[in-house]
């Protein structure tokens, strides 16, 4: 029949680095752990060096595990970039606009820093001064200045302490500094933008010191909608 087609099965190489994975998520095997030597992994799995070796270098390939030469096959310490840059890649290529990621933004954030105001602290409240004291000394010499702006947004979603959340937006945030460091005419716009963030900020600052959390889910909109709005003016007058 045509709805059918022939099984297949798995190539050992597959079935060891299921193993492996699966040790290494269920928490078995941890960040830095070393793993057997190779010819110990062929007793264990009763594989061909070949097998062994296909397995390790997939799991190499997708970021669970490392080959120091000389020292052995390590569980590698996890982190979220290379995943997020990949998304930012893909968000790239597929052409998203300012529009689209400003809707994904207004969905996301203004609730994300209702949430932040509740568990912000002190430290946390601290790096966020900094950061507005970074961008507005920018802002008087009269330069823009998206990268600290956007950091501010980052620094916000990292005070939730929750991963989905902060690769989420550290994704979303990483293609709008792109875009937006992308445009380099219209310095003055482009100035006043940056200073009308700042000014956000710094009374985002005040709901999130004082935990006024819908003061601060208010603030955020207005922040997200007000930059996107200069940013339609910039990059319509560039085409």
């Amino acid at each position: 029949m045509k709805a059918f087609r022939p099984v297949k099965t798995d190539k050992i190489s597959e079935l060891v680095s299921r193993q492996i994975k699966s040790a290494i998520l269920n928490g078995s095997m941890k960040p830095g752990d070393r793993l057997p030597a190779e010819r110990e992994l062929v007793n264990y799995f009763r594989a061909s060096r070949v097998s062994i070796r296909e397995a390790v270098k997939s799991l190499e390939t997708s970021g669970l595990l490392k080959i120091k030469p000389g020292s052995g096959i390590f569980v590698s310490e996890i982190s979220p970039k290379p995943i997020s840059d990949s998304l930012s890649s893909i968000l790239r290529i597929q052409k998203i606009s300012i529009n689209e990621l400003t809707e994904a933004r207004i969905i996301l954030e203004p609730h994300i820093a209702k949430f932040a105001a509740e568990k912000i602290t002190s430290e946390e409240l601290e790096a966020l001064e900094q950061n507005i004291h970074e961008a507005s000394a920018r802002v008087k010499s009269n330069t823009p200045c998206p990268a600290q702006n956007i950091e501010f947004h980052s620094l916000i979603a990292a005070t939730t302490k929750n991963q989905v959340i902060t690769l989420t937006m550290k994704t979303l945030l990483d293609v709008v500094k792109e875009m937006t460091l992308e445009i380099k005419n219209h310095l003055q716009k482009r100035t006043e933008i940056s200073r009308q963030a700042v000014a956000c900020h710094r009374k985002i600052l005040k709901a999130l010191r004082e935990k006024d959390s819908q003061r601060v889910y208010e603030l955020m909109l207005k922040d997200i909608l007000q930059v996107q709005g200069g940013l339609k003016i910039v990059t319509s007058r560039s085409k």
